[in-house]
């Protein structure tokens, strides 16, 4: 049906827009309102908000929500002297306000910075206009608890003199590598970094208008259909992303912020170069995290452990070794010469208790060495250990015992 019927209790208005905004709800825009429509049991259309003024005679394009559906976005464009101008309205439903923005194209996306416990709710948005584009990288709503909050991004966006009239008009964000992808009218896609705002890349991909765009989750980028019906799919590769970055970018910092961040290959150099300054330096802590940061492992190894043994203890602080390895324990599982190398400085305290909760916690790797370790300290913990590692032989022997 083009309008919501009378008997559903809402109005006899024409729906103009609609869209499924998740797995059981759909949006529907109207000339004046916006519902969200609920498809189970015989639910109704709920009236979420007004339309703003400056959607006013607006063709409706799109309609976005965050991951909470507390955060709600309208977009429109409309013909003015010779441009295509965007209009938004982005309106909060905990504080029941609406705010209009000029823009295209926009998404939401939960980020995780650095330092913070939580994801920030990231609303990203595109404009272009008399003076040029723009792109807009926002936080919305508080900080959650213990979270620093994010710094406003903003930076130009290029569009090439051959496209004088080109503005956005799709953007999907990857949450899994912290990227946005927007897709321009003349087909051009531009890939951005969320956290610093940077371009990482520009092409032209389609010689048709890109009119519909989705996530791509299985390659973490974006698929759309163009005018001609071709299906397109663009995503990073990401085997070469960090080369590609430290290389033709020349942005070594951002190439290690997206090599921690997606766990990919690519900076082993940057990392071993950056490690070995900070210890050095004697920067004993910050080179631990950047071991423990570096993708697939490539700074856990023997050596490394041997490093931090060899380093003298400052007095008042604890070891240049304990410290690496307490900064590993926060983030993840220790391997098994960690665990090993962990373990005795632990038995020797006498702290045996510490390595029964890193156990409870699944913090250490258990194998038939760390069980011999500590069965001269403590059987019981030692069968834990076997049991754990799947050693039978040792764990009858301990029961024999």
């Amino acid at each position: 049906s083009s309008g919501i019927n009378a008997e559903y209790g809402v109005s006899n208005e024409d729906v103009i827009f609609w869209k499924w905004i998740s797995v059981n709800t759909i949006a529907l825009v109207t000339e004046n309102t916006v519902y969200h429509w609920p498809m189970e049991g015989d639910a109704l259309p709920q009236k979420v908000f007004d339309r703003h003024s400056t959607l006013k005679g607006c063709q409706i394009i799109n309609y976005r929500t965050d991951a909470a559906m507390k955060w709600l976005l309208l977009v429109g464009i409309s013909a003015q002297q010779q441009r295509v101008v965007g209009a938004m309205q982005l309106y909060s439903v905990d504080r029941n306000v609406s705010q209009p923005i000029e823009g295209h194209a926009a998404a939401f996306v939960p980020f995780k910075m650095d330092n913070n416990k939580s994801p920030s709710n990231i609303f990203a948005f595109s404009v272009r206009n008399q003076t040029g584009g723009k792109l807009h990288i926002i936080e919305v709503g508080a900080p959650a608890e213990g979270n620093s909050a994010f710094t406003k991004k903003t930076v130009d966006v290029f569009f090439p003199a051959e496209a004088p009239n080109d503005f956005p008009v799709a953007m999907q964000a990857s949450k899994e590598h912290g990227l946005l992808y927007m897709i321009t009218k003349y087909g051009y896609i531009h890939l951005y970094d969320i956290e610093s705002g940077t371009c990482i890349y520009m092409n032209r991909i389609s010689g048709d208008t890109i009119f519909v765009t989705a996530p791509h989750e299985a390659s973490n980028g974006i698929i759309g259909v163009n005018r001609k019906g071709q299906v397109l799919s663009v995503s990073i590769d990401e085997d070469n992303i960090v080369s590609y970055i430290t290389n033709q970018l020349k942005n070594p910092e951002l190439a290690l912020k997206i090599s921690v961040r997606c766990n990919l290959a690519g900076a082993e150099e940057l990392f071993v170069r950056r490690f070995n300054m900070l210890f050095g330096q004697g920067q004993y802590s910050e080179a631990a995290k950047v071991a423990a940061s570096a993708p697939k492992g490539i700074l856990r190894t023997p050596q490394t452990i041997q490093r931090f043994q060899q380093c003298p203890a400052q007095p008042g602080q604890a070891s240049p070794l304990l410290q690496y390895f307490s900064i590993l324990l926060e983030t993840s599982q220790l391997n098994k010469a960690e665990s090993l190398e962990l373990a005795r400085p632990v038995l020797q305290q006498g702290r045996n208790q510490l390595l029964e909760k890193w156990l409870v916690e699944g913090k250490l790797e258990c194998s038939e060495e760390l069980g011999d370790l500590i069965k001269a300290h403590d059987s019981t913990l030692a069968l834990s250990v076997y049991l754990r590692a799947n050693i039978p032989q040792k764990v009858c022997q301990v029961f024999c015992n």
